[in-house]
């Protein structure tokens, strides 16, 4: 994968859903791939209004096709608690952004099990 994937971890996890969103969405312009913010932001939430998206093993991944980013690439953040946010955007009529995101998800889980096993010992 050519990488634009960012991910790092947080010390407290903010109340509000729409400042996670938009510290991702900033992490994801600055990966270099975004062409045009708005559009991104735009898809992504209307990918999500239509779809439903909900936490999963308290993994929540916002992602959407869009013309608004060049190429594959993506923002996670780990919070406290092992809990997930991230935001995965790639170009209409692209292929292998599933494989992408299953890399992006295998990073994620590592971490997130390394976190556990600091914790647990």
């Amino acid at each position: 994968m050519n990488e634009a994937v960012l991910i790092i971890e947080a010390n407290e996890m903010p109340t509000d859903s729409n400042v996670i969103f938009d510290r991702l969405m900033k992490m994801l312009e600055s990966t270099g791939r975004v062409k045009d913010v708005e559009r991104t932001a735009s898809d992504i939430k209307a990918r999500d209004w239509a779809s439903g998206v909900r936490m999963v093993d308290r993994l929540l991944l916002h992602h959407s096709k869009t013309e608004g980013v060049s190429d594959f690439c993506a923002a996670v953040i780990i919070f406290p608690g092992n809990v997930v946010h991230g935001l995965f955007a790639w170009p209409e009529n692209t292929d292998g952004n599933l494989q992408c995101i299953a890399t992006v998800i295998e990073r994620i889980e590592k971490m997130r099990f390394n976190a556990a096993a600091k914790k647990a010992a």
